[in-house]
């Protein structure tokens, strides 16, 4: 089980790599995004989580790929932080973790057993480069 859920991981790690090589690339295509102006010139190239949708009672990963807009570099270094809320109570942070040199920011929740129906959860990374976050709302399965 646990074996199974590392390859997801991995497999989903390998999305999001993918997302910001393609984007990084001069020449290649970009991930379609919105074009928001900002003070911090950070930006979001990617977000994968795993499962698609969290299931109660069992853990729940959000990754996301940055990029340096101003120098089309992947972010080198950061420190994550995951807050999220299931109706007014709060999730319980299982891992959280930067990537180093790879761009990748990742958060892993434990949703509670007897959850409500929807998590609403953020993924924030702060850098020497900036700040940058993706925020994401996810019907809960029973």
């Amino acid at each position: 089980m646990y074996c199974k859920s590392i390859l997801k991981l991995v497999v989903a790690g390998a999305i999001v790599a993918a997302g910001l090589v393609s984007y990084a690339t001069p020449g290649a295509s970009a991930p379609g995004r919105r074009a928001r102006a900002t003070d911090y010139p950070l930006q979001v190239v990617a977000v994968q989580t795993d499962p698609k949708r969290p299931k109660a009672g069992k853990p729940f990963t959000a990754m996301i790929g940055i990029v340096n807009q101003e120098t089309q570099d992947l972010v080198q270094s950061g420190t994550v932080s995951c807050p999220a809320r299931i109706g007014r109570r709060g999730v319980r942070v299982a891992r959280k973790l930067f990537v180093d040199g790879t761009g990748i920011a990742a958060c892993t929740w434990v949703i509670p057993a007897k959850a409500g129906k929807r998590l609403i959860a953020r993924v924030e990374v702060t850098s020497d480069e900036g700040f940058v976050k993706a925020s994401f709302s996810k019907v809960i399965r029973p």
